[in-house]
């Protein structure tokens, strides 16, 4: 990141073709459609979810400060609220939708895994469900009326659904390594990304979950080479980071965001953490 605090434009969700729809599905292009919607903008934040399947080309993308790899067969999620940069130009489709369109408990989309790289079985199912759901899409929404309009909106919905269902089914990746399938950890790293402000230790999460300190820890060590705490702290100290680099609030305030009431608190942890004080390394952002 450059030394300098780099500008976030905000997209909402307006399609292109047709207002009232809340999903959009189209090729990768450097310009064109929303890409053209905030240039001025070093970084994005969008309040729709964003789905990049790479098919050709390789490039890296910064999503709240971690890089992402898109590759072939790269699937990269990128949730409301995340600052991004412009999606690279790579060959490929993205699949832009709102939480109303995907129907679903809003809380279970925001979270989960955020990257995969997709090969065999899985990427070839994943991409047949794609085609589906693109073949429907055009018909939707660029084909001449018809009988089709009338519940197209609701087959498109489950089309959706199911490609998302499919993607779930596929090994994710976890800081950049394949994560291994383990439901205990799954639901851990969930609960993670809901709690992460509010729940600070092992034991605490552990009890969430119905588990024994033990069984998360070997759960989590096996999922993802990292104990519990490890993962908790680095959750932690990414959205500290997050809020340090794209916003201006106080570094009380960060702190009280994350479940710190006592500032000094909030100092010592990411001192700890970082081997930076919270000002410095807001500094290290800002130049």
């Amino acid at each position: 990141m450059s030394g300098r605090q780099q500008t976030i434009g905000r997209l909402d969700a307006v399609h292109p073709d047709r207002a009232e729809l809340g999903v959009c599905l189209a090729a990768l292009k450097p310009t064109g459609g929303c890409m053209d919607r905030s240039r001025a903008s070093d970084l994005l934040r969008t309040d729709f979810h964003i789905v990049i399947l790479c098919s050709a080309g390789s490039a890296e993308q910064l999503v709240d400060l971690d890089v992402h790899h898109h590759a072939p067969g790269s699937l990269l999620w990128i949730r409301p609220g995340q600052v991004h940069e412009r999606p690279p130009t790579v060959e490929g489709t993205a699949i832009c939708f709102t939480d109303d369109f995907l129907g679903q408990d809003p809380a279970a989309a925001r979270t989960g895994p955020t990257s995969w790289l997709l090969a065999g079985d899985d990427l070839a199912d994943v991409r047949a469900h794609l085609d589906v759901l693109d073949r429907e899409y055009r018909r939707y929404v660029f084909g001449p009326t018809g009988q089709h309009l009338t519940r197209g909106d609701a087959m498109l919905r489950h089309l959706l659904q199911a490609l998302l269902l499919r993607v779930a089914q596929a090994p994710s990746l976890f800081s950049g390594r394949p994560l291994e399938p383990h439901p205990v950890a799954r639901a851990f790293l969930e609960l993670v990304e809901r709690s992460f402000g509010s729940i600070h230790t092992v034991e605490d999460y552990a009890v969430a979950l119905g588990y024994s300190s033990k069984t998360l820890g070997r759960a989590s060590v096996e999922a993802t080479g990292l104990t519990p705490k490890q993962v908790i702290d680095a959750r932690l100290v990414r959205e500290a980071r997050r809020l340090l680099a794209y916003t201006d609030l106080p570094v009380g305030v960060v702190g009280r965001r994350l479940g710190f009431e006592d500032p000094a608190n909030f100092c010592r942890f990411f001192v700890r953490a970082t081997g930076l004080s919270p000002g410095a390394c807001r500094a290290t952002f800002r130049g």
